[in-house]
């Protein structure tokens, strides 16, 4: 480390932000170490050594650093919602409520910690009262209940009455928040490594190995009202291993269908076994010509490695991992091992019922059926006002499907 002591402050921040931003977060610890004793009066030093910590996953180590920075700024904003994130990967869920709601307090635009709230409020119901109005919100919609009667079907009447009364709780209490998702999950604690998975794809164009045992069912819906049922269903679905579930948009321009519902599997035969069950159940609760099939691991594998969805033959036939695309592994499990740890996904399982973050999304699904030309959307809400981020991803869906 060079010593950097006849610096200006603001040079010094720039170079430890630069060492962190470049992944040398050895070096960037010991940096923000130093700093922080030669500037012990500075907010945002303690915050950077904070975030820092962070993407090591030192999360005690961060709570020290933020309380320290927002002792000597109470407004820091950011500190708050870092000492979120902390407090979030520690379990400390009541904490974390509080630092986010915080940092909402101090700037209630902050994006990422009104996302954070919301996200963590699917699946923990806070029991200290708060003023925070999303948490407030969620609270009513979590009372509303829909009509789901066993093998009796989900008509479309019981999707707008239950539209129209979370429609209302929000509007009534909340006007500027967003979510830039389309997608809603019912997931148990078992993490799919999604993100890692397609960094070693898109980096190599090689499959994982983990992808090779993984299936799933897909099912195709015909229009946004199908796709709500479909939710219904999901929320109240009772599996034996409680497999990871979700409801979505279709925003790939290179795979086909627009509605969808996926439910991932372990093994070839239980996905088969979940397909029959949900053959039986969509047949009795939304309609008898859904379609259901059992696919293998991501649609963009099969793109570029055609013979990795053929499932429709012996197992024993399947296409079989390439032991040489090992060291391809390996080189994103170093590069992912070096920072933001913070980031990796926690899964918790979902809270059953409505949520902000559930009804969020059900606005850019409605969205996106009015973009696409589905009418449907019209028995549900006419004024729906998407996330600007989501606006763009559809306009662009729009445009690669017309090429």
């Amino acid at each position: 480390m060079i010593s950097n002591e006849h610096l200006p402050l603001q040079t010094k921040i720039n170079r430890l932000v630069s060492l962190y931003e470049k992944e040398n977060l050895k070096e960037a610890l010991l940096e923000a170490k130093s700093l922080a004793n030669q500037h012990p009066s500075v907010s945002i030093i303690y915050n950077i050594y904070g975030v820092i910590n962070l993407a090591l996953g030192n999360w005690n180590e961060s709570i020290v650093c933020f309380s320290k920075s927002i002792k000597l700024k109470p407004d820091n904003a950011d500190a708050f919602y870092n000492m979120g994130i902390a407090m979030d990967n520690l379990n400390n869920f009541e904490e974390a409520i509080d630092n986010y709601a915080k940092a909402i307090e101090i700037k209630p635009d902050f994006e990422k910690a009104n996302e954070a709230l919301i996200r963590i409020l699917s699946f923990y119901d806070p029991k200290k009262n708060n003023s925070n109005l999303c948490i407030k919100t969620n609270k009513l919609l979590q009372k509303i209940n829909y009509i789901y009667v066993d093998n009796k079907k989900i008509s479309d009447d019981h999707v707008i009455n239950f539209f129209k009364k979370c429609d209302g709780v929000i509007s009534k209490n909340i006007d500027y928040l967003n979510m830039n998702e389309t997608e809603i999950f019912r997931s148990n604690t078992v993490d799919l490594k999604c993100e890692r998975h397609f960094k070693v794809f898109n980096t190599f164009n090689v499959i994982p190995e983990y992808c090779f045992g993984c299936y799933k069912v897909q099912i195709v819906l015909k229009n946004v009202i199908e796709l709500f049922k479909l939710y219904f269903v999901f929320d109240k679905l009772n599996l034996k291993n409680n497999n990871p579930r979700k409801c979505m948009v279709e925003l790939r321009s290179n795979i086909s269908g627009s509605y969808k519902g996926y439910i991932y599997c372990f093994s070839f035969n239980e996905a088969k076994e979940i397909q029959k069950q949900m053959s039986i159940l969509l047949s009795e609760k939304i309609n008898k010509n859904i379609s259901i099939d059992v696919k293998r691991g991501c649609s963009e594998f099969a793109i570029n490695h055609p013979e990795y969805n053929k499932i429709n033959i012996d197992e024993d036939k399947f296409m079989k991992y390439d032991k040489k695309w090992q060291d391809k592994e390996k080189i994103i499990d170093n590069q992912l091992s070096k920072r933001d740890q913070s980031k990796q996904r926690v899964l918790r399982k979902n809270l059953p019922g409505a949520s902000v973050c559930d009804i969020l999304i059900m606005y850019n699904w409605i969205s996106y059926a009015k973009t696409i030309g589905d009418l449907s959307y019209k028995k549900i809400a006419k004024k729906i006002k998407p996330a600007p981020l989501i606006k763009e991803k559809i306009n662009k869906f729009m445009l690669n499907r017309k090429m």
